[in-house]
């Protein structure tokens, strides 16, 4: 069954952070290496909700213009349309573009709070911060 969540890969890469505040740091310079300079395409705000290592952060396009990110307790107590809830390990695996997202929804390794068409509507975006992910983790 788990070996669906990460599909093709023969082992899950070792996250390349030990603390929350190290992958916070890390799901920034991702953001910002990812940002659209155009206007933000789905006016969402978003929010990561990562447990073991605990870390938050939320991505905020709703004015339009270019996204605003928050973390920690700001990114907490902020309201989003949307909630992404995982681990760290999952969100590794998530950012490189090793996790099968329904897969991991499905086993309850990722749980999205919201309206999931929104969720999937995002699906076009992601590559382009996958890609940031694998380029500030070295792969």
């Amino acid at each position: 069954m788990w070996s669906g969540i990460w599909a093709g890969l023969g082992s899950v890469t070792t996250p390349p952070f030990q603390t929350g505040e190290e992958l916070e740091d890390l799901l920034i310079r991702v953001f910002l290496k990812a940002a659209d300079p155009g206007p933000t395409q789905g006016r969402l705000a978003l929010t990561f909700a990562i447990h073991d290592p605990d870390a938050w952060l939320r991505v905020d396009g709703r004015d339009g213009q270019t996204a605003a990110l928050s973390r920690g307790q700001a990114a907490r107590e902020a309201e989003s349309e949307l909630t992404f809830a995982m681990s760290g390990e999952t969100a590794h695996a998530f950012w490189r573009g090793e996790l099968n997202a329904v897969a991991a929804m499905t086993a309850g390794k990722l749980k999205i709070s919201g309206p999931l068409l929104r969720a999937l509507a995002l699906a076009p975006g992601l590559t382009k911060v996958q890609a940031a992910y694998r380029a500030e983790t070295g792969g």
